[in-house]
């Protein structure tokens, strides 16, 4: 479904709500090290945080680095290489985070941090799953940028959702109460590297066959215009 863009760009601090997400451990899938990536237990094991979550840890990394880029070109100070010779972004290397917003209505915004020392490439959009859904949430194709985005360590791409048409056109709608999200690979057939699952807030989150999910962005207001 695609969706008219709207003549104002929104702001990019949109104001995030006291209820904010909690993350739980990642679901199965290995990291690059090869190891088990641990089972999701409780949300109550890593209690809530107040300004949205973190899927894994990184200490010192940035909490919101510069914008990502655009182009299969090297990041800015990297040397030259091929396309094929930078990895796709995994939740192994990068930093999700997500949060509901004020405005657009019925909106949330993920952030992508790379957190690693090399590179990566955000390809397409971010692969949603609330609860156990079967199928993915849809990609607005009207968000899809020219240019794959390129992530240089501390850097940051961004993806809106819009899980509930504020005019009610959506239909099958259920309370969902945790959401997954995965990294999509070069091809975009499938996804790449370990899932991470946030818990949603307190009552859940509302959605319906009218949600959709923007491709990655290199600005928060990018990602909230649609």
């Amino acid at each position: 479904m695609r969706i008219a863009r709207h003549s104002t760009r929104l702001a990019a601090s949109a104001t995030v709500l006291a209820a904010a997400l909690s993350l739980t451990a990642c679901e199965n899938g290995t990291k690059d090290t090869g190891s088990q990536t641990p089972a999701a237990s409780s949300a109550a094991a890593d209690g809530r945080a107040k300004d949205g979550h973190s899927s894994k840890a990184a200490p010192g990394a940035p909490g919101g680095g510069p914008h990502g880029t655009n182009g299969s070109g090297p990041a800015p100070g990297k040397a030259s290489g091929s396309h094929s010779a930078t990895p796709a972004c995994t939740t192994a290397r990068v930093k999700v985070t997500a949060i509901k917003v004020n405005r657009p209505v019925n909106h949330m915004l993920l952030t992508a941090t790379n957190t690693g020392s090399l590179p990566c490439h955000a390809y397409h959009a971010p692969y949603l799953r609330w609860d156990d859904a079967q199928a993915a949430t849809a990609f607005l194709e009207a968000s899809k940028p020219q240019a794959v985005l390129t992530l240089a360590p501390g850097q940051s791409a961004y993806a809106g959702i819009m899980y509930r048409s504020a005019d009610g056109s959506g239909n099958g709608g259920y309370t969902a109460r945790t959401l997954g999200v995965l990294f999509a690979n070069r091809a975009g057939n499938g996804s790449t590297g370990p899932s991470v699952r946030f818990t949603l807030p307190k009552g859940g989150i509302t959605t319906d066959s009218s949600a959709w999910v923007t491709y990655w962005q290199t600005s928060a207001q990018d990602a909230l215009t649609w």
